[in-house]
């Protein structure tokens, strides 16, 4: 039996295709001059937004770093002229982190260059660099950010044994954050990171850190700044370190039911660290990789990766789905996972990109959640402009499992063996307005099938609709249980291969192909696992050329293999399927339809 729907309606709107919200450029702007990094939101009392940023003229480093703060009424649309909490020409004041309490008062805490130290040592001379050095101060603010307290107030921290190793002997604390602060019960936490050694910044600065916190029992009551209490974790002479290596730094905690703590901080091995503490941060589990509910670990290069408490025992995890093991340009897409607590265990699902960038290079980070009237928003910053992002809240609601109410649109081909020869067309990469200009349409298109392979041998072809001038798709077997597909528009081809093991003989298995035209990106989901390059690459998936324009043939499509059935059920949808669609498609039976 096959089922033809009718074929793609393009838009009219040339607009239209340029409306994915995932899309970097399609979110407003907080700021976008000289430096501007860790762009985070707290929502004061009048529902209005307040937006804190370590600024400055030049660079990241440069001596005029400090810290701004904006304010939006119209949920992240436009912002306020900057207000500075600490001026350009102070000493070095960096990595703001702010807080809300019930009262509506706000806190921002920072690293303070408090000495004016100008250099650091490091292990092969001395650096510039003196942003991640000093003290842990802050400031208030009761009329919503509008002024700060006269008095900048310090936070004491307790030495460490890599305190006592950085190159000041632990007389100068090297450290910095990037969480904010998380409220669990009447206390309120802040995941720091502790720095021991430093290399030339092109090395990676940082050589040697770890993770540590701060717990305040009082500040959601006080009033008075100076009677603040603080309390370093965790008990003893060592922080949360990596599972492997060195290198431990960026923490964001966020709490769990019953007063637990989780954690989740980056490394320089390719994956997320994680630990918890069930003892309210005194003591903490073993050091771990953070794990899908599959099981497999979660990649993320050296770049921040945030957890963060939603409610109802749900969160969401942002991070960059590879295992890039430099800072490098690899961050780009931006990923979210969700996360659901079961038994004090957050089991985090396949994830979805979330933010893009057109061009590769391009990285963001340093994000921001922000919960707003039922609504998600993510600000972000490729260090030079900060944006916001409304999420799309089905991505969000299929990240915790919520059924997709689409999956029934959309679908240009359903296929139940039977048929050899079946004719489809997408909507094309690019548009074409009037004589000359060339739209981008965003478009993208998935192929989902159960297929049961009989004949492993590379090379044999399952789809194929390519043409004379070899435009079209194809999907092949490769080697060692591979899945390759190509597509052609008649110039230019481009293809992606799944992992090894994808398929095993004789074993149905349901495999997802989401061609997703806004990132320009290729993914396989093999019977509900997002591939990811496992242990033999960095990524799972993989980018097709910006210049594609339509890999519609005019020849039918061709399914191979009919005297096994190998291919036992096939749909092809007109859009790029989240991967928790296809995730649910498996889900209904291992079935393409």
């Amino acid at each position: 039996m096959v089922i033809i729907a009718s074929g793609p309606q393009l838009p009219d709107d040339p607009q239209i295709a340029r409306r994915d919200p995932r899309l970097l450029e399609n979110g407003p702007v907080i700021q976008a001059n000289g430096y501007s990094d860790q762009p985070y939101v707290v929502v004061n009392r009048s529902g209005s937004w307040l937006c804190v940023v370590t600024s400055s003229d030049a660079h990241e480093g440069d001596s005029s770093q400090r810290i701004i703060a904006r304010t939006s009424a119209d949920r992240g649309r436009t912002w306020s002229q900057p207000i500075d909490i600490e001026p350009a020409d102070g000493p070095e004041a960096s990595w703001a982190v702010p807080l809300v309490t019930p009262s509506g008062r706000v806190y921002v805490f920072y690293t303070y260059n408090t000495q004016n130290i100008r250099e650091v040592p490091t292990d092969t001379g001395r650096s510039p660099r003196v942003d991640t050095l000093g003290d842990m101060v802050f400031r208030y603010s009761d009329d919503e950010g509008r002024s700060w307290s006269a008095d900048r107030f310090q936070v004491p921290i307790r030495t460490f044994d890599i305190d006592r190793r950085n190159p000041f002997g632990g007389d100068v604390l090297f450290w910095w954050s990037v969480g904010k602060p998380e409220i669990v019960g009447t206390s309120v936490f802040i995941a720091a990171s502790k720095v021991g050694e430093f290399r030339e910044e092109s090395q990676g600065f940082q050589k040697t850190s770890e993770g540590f916190l701060l717990r305040s029992d009082n500040i959601l009551e006080v009033q008075d700044a100076a009677e603040i209490r603080w309390e370093t974790l965790p008990d003893g002479d060592f922080g949360l370190q990596a599972p492997d290596g060195e290198v431990a730094e960026e923490h964001k905690v966020v709490g769990l039911g019953g007063g637990d703590l989780f954690c989740v901080y980056r490394s320089e091995k390719g994956y997320v660290a994680s630990a918890t503490s069930r003892d309210g941060g005194h003591t903490w589990s073993t050091p771990e990789w953070a794990t899908y509910a599959s099981g497999r670990p979660i990649k993320n290069p050296r770049a921040a990766t945030f957890a963060w408490s939603c409610g109802d025992g749900r969160h969401l995890l942002w991070f960059h789905n590879n295992s890039n093991t430099w800072f490098g340009t690899y961050r780009n897409p931006a990923w979210l996972s969700g996360g659901i607590e079961v038994d004090g265990v957050i089991r985090w699902s396949e994830p979805e990109i979330a933010v893009y960038a057109d061009d590769p290079q391009v990285s963001m980070s340093y994000p921001d959640l922000v919960r707003f009237d039922g609504r998600f928003y993510l600000t972000e910053t490729e260090k030079h402009t900060a944006r916001v992002h409304e999420v799309d809240d089905a991505l969000v609601q299929g990240l915790w499992g919520e059924p997709s109410t689409r999956l029934e649109e959309d679908i240009i081909l359903d296929y139940v063996d039977g048929a050899a020869m079946v004719p489809f067309t997408v909507t094309p990469f690019q548009l074409r307005r009037g004589n000359w200009k060339i739209e981008e349409a965003r478009a993208g298109f998935t192929l989902s099938a159960a297929v049961k392979i009989q004949d492993p041998t590379p090379g044999r072809i399952l789809l194929d609709n390519r043409d004379a001038s070899d435009r079209g798709v194809c999907v092949e077997i490769g080697d060692q249980g591979r899945i390759r597909f190509t597509m052609s528009d008649g110039r230019r081809q481009c293809s992606w291969t799944s992992e090894a093991g994808t398929f095993t003989v004789g074993i149905e298995t349901h495999i997802g192909i989401i061609v997703d035209g806004g990132p320009k990106i290729i993914m396989f989901v093999a019977d509900g696992r997002l591939q990811d390059g496992a242990e033999a690459r960095p990524y799972g998936w993989g980018r097709f050329s910006d210049d594609l324009r339509d890999v519609n043939s005019a020849a039918p499509l061709s399914v191979h293999g009919l005297a096994h059935r190998e291919v036992r059920a096939l749909r092809i949808y007109d859009r790029a399927l989240r991967v928790a669609e296809v995730v649910e498609l498996q889900g209904r039976g291992n079935r393409g339809g």
